[in-house]
């Protein structure tokens, strides 16, 4: 027998698994993000509640993990001349409830397709259950959902850069502005990721505000929803009644 071929073909054969794994889409191939939002509302009796929470984001060209962090809550009564604050923090990881489960969604067009109203199918992850309950068009409508890819790959509709104002921009960010009917929102915007780094929407009339920051935490990090690919799966309406 001739072995002169051999070890030369186990080493072709170690390398192309090796390519293999590096070129799957199951392994280490997502982008992960923090987002910490703020939002401030005033009510009629001069009472400023703010409200504060993080999410973490994975992401890749055909799927969005999103995940809450933490929720904290309280109300500011200084206006009111009072000193009283109260807070309050919920435990985010009750998955017995929608809103604080775990969002996924899958895009079911061709990578790469510029259209903004790319198909995607959306669910809750309850890993607790080891379940995922899959959301219809209609019950995302019901529930106030943005049933637009893009949307929620970029956290904001891109039509609205397209009737803003560039304020300034260089290789890495763009900042956005639109003045309009007593409001202010200001955009940083990620060239690179293609994603909103910084939101600031500000209502000085109705006393309302809500901003949000983004960084990028990690790189070609673990891809979570394959690893539901088990969980038993449910409808959503069957948990309406």
């Amino acid at each position: 027998m001739d072995t002169r071929f051999i070890r030369p073909f186990k080493f072709k054969m170690k390398f192309l698994a090796l390519s293999f794994s590096l070129l799957s889409p199951w392994v280490w191939s997502a982008d992960e993000y923090r987002i910490d939002y703020q939002i401030e509302r005033l009510d009629a009796n001069g009472v400023t509640t703010i409200q504060k929470y993080s999410e973490k984001i994975i992401r890749d060209e055909q799927n969005i993990w999103i995940e809450r962090l933490n929720t904290q809550t309280h109300a500011d009564e200084a206006q009111t001349h009072s000193n009283a604050h109260v807070s309050a923090k919920t435990d985010t990881h009750e998955h017995v409830s929608f809103d604080s489960a775990i969002q996924w969604m899958q895009r079911k067009d061709v990578v790469g397709q510029a259209n903004v109203e790319s198909p995607f199918q959306r669910f809750y992850i309850l890993p607790d259950e080891k379940m995922r309950v899959q959301l219809q068009d209609v019950d995302q409508e019901m529930l106030g959902m943005k049933n637009c890819w893009r949307c929620e790959y970029s956290l904001i509709h891109p039509d609205i850069l397209k009737r803003a104002q560039l304020i300034q921009r260089d290789p890495k960010l763009a900042h956005y502005q639109i003045s309009s009917a007593g409001q202010t929102l200001n955009i940083i915007w990620s060239e690179q990721d293609q994603l909103v780094q910084k939101y600031e929407l500000l209502k000085p009339t109705s006393g309302y505000a809500k901003t949000f920051t983004v960084r990028k935490i990690g790189q070609h990090v673990a891809t979570p929803w394959t690893q539901t690919e088990k969980y038993s799966e449910r409808d959503y309406a069957d948990f309406s009644d």
